[in-house]
């Protein structure tokens, strides 16, 4: 079957071609009869604007492109689904790139070949060379879960290192003597800075650990951990997957939770809230984080030379049965403020 083409709704409107074109580009010089006109034909005809040729005339496609690694983490699947809900709401379309961690700079810049209005990077790693190259052809970045310092980049990461700090601070308070940091195999931003500041709120006198897990690998080599002489009385995870993993082999060992062993997340899934985890975890929104990247995105469309901003999204500890709570322990901050840098 033939595809239906902008002649063929100016054909059947009796109108020219241009000026379907212009009013589907809602240009204000066209009546309301002869734009309810073409409309009637278009929809008569199932015929859709192409995005790609409005642009050419535009020069915008109203298509912004998210580079995302496999969506494991419950969180990261929210994340993009709030982005495409905030994106639609300004007129804007989500173009998913797949890209695997680490160096993601062949996965973004296929982004150019569909002539995106912007890019956002959640996964692995963009050069600042080609974080540069971006803004220089006026396709503003934003990164998710890293900062880098490059003009024109903006930065939203999770305020890691004081969250961290916060579980840190809780487990050392209930007086023990070690702990242990679960996190991805593979190196990333915010485990570094998960990890520095659990040990930072351990404290010296507190011995940690720093074990390397996978989603699949979580359960099993934590029966290994577990069962050791040495093993650790509290087990801090750069997710809540992975402490889903360390708590199944914990029940199948028959250790008390949080008596024998304590637990604490990041991120505050939905999971985490159910009878069997009950987690306590660093809640941070997902939904917010989007609302903050679509924002700012619009603010750089309309303004390229706008300072960069490094965005700290705010956490907040959420005390379940997985560790004691802090009244049992003489208190522990619960939340910290949203953190704003620009430069």
């Amino acid at each position: 079957m033939k595809r239906t083409t902008i002649k063929d709704v100016a054909a059947l409107a009796g109108v020219s071609a241009a000026t379907v074109s212009r009013v589907f580009s809602k240009e204000p010089s066209v009546s309301l009869e002869i734009a309810s006109r073409v409309k009637e034909a278009a929809q008569q005809l199932n015929y859709r604007p192409s995005v790609m040729a409005r642009s050419l005339t535009s020069s915008r496609t109203n298509l912004v492109a998210l580079v995302v690694g496999r969506l494991h983490n419950p969180f990261d699947a929210k994340l993009v689904e709030s982005l495409s809900q905030g994106l639609q709401k300004s007129g804007r379309r989500l173009l998913l790139v797949p890209a695997d961690y680490g160096e993601n700079d062949p996965a973004a810049m296929v982004a150019l070949d569909y002539q995106v209005d912007g890019v956002i990077v959640a996964a692995g790693h963009l050069s600042k060379d080609s974080a540069e190259r971006f803004v220089q052809l006026g396709v503003p970045v934003i990164l998710y879960g890293r900062t880098l310092d490059a003009p024109g980049v903006d930065c939203v990461v999770a305020d890691n290192h004081l969250g961290s700090r916060m579980v840190g601070e809780l487990f050392r308070k209930t007086g023990l003597k070690r702990a242990a940091f679960v996190r991805h195999v593979r190196k990333t931003f915010s485990d570094d800075e998960r990890e520095a500041g659990f040990k930072a709120g351990l404290g010296p006198r507190v011995a940690c650990d720093v074990l390397r897990f996978t989603k699949d690998t979580a359960r099993e080599l934590s029966l290994g951990v577990l069962s050791a002489d040495d093993r650790p009385e509290a087990i801090f995870c750069a997710n809540d997957v992975l402490a889903f993993g360390v708590i199944e082999a914990a029940v199948q060992l028959g250790l008390g939770i949080p008596e024998d062993l304590k637990v604490c997340g990041f991120d505050d899934i939905d999971m985490a809230s159910s009878p069997f985890y009950d987690l306590t975890t660093l809640h941070h929104s997902p939904a917010e984080i989007a609302e903050w990247i679509v924002s700012r995105l619009n603010v750089r469309l309309s303004d390229p030379e706008s300072e960069v901003v490094i965005k700290r999204m705010p956490v907040r500890l959420k005390l379940r049965r997985s560790t004691p709570n802090s009244s049992q322990i003489g208190g522990v901050a619960a939340k910290n403020p949203s953190r704003e840098v620009i430069s």
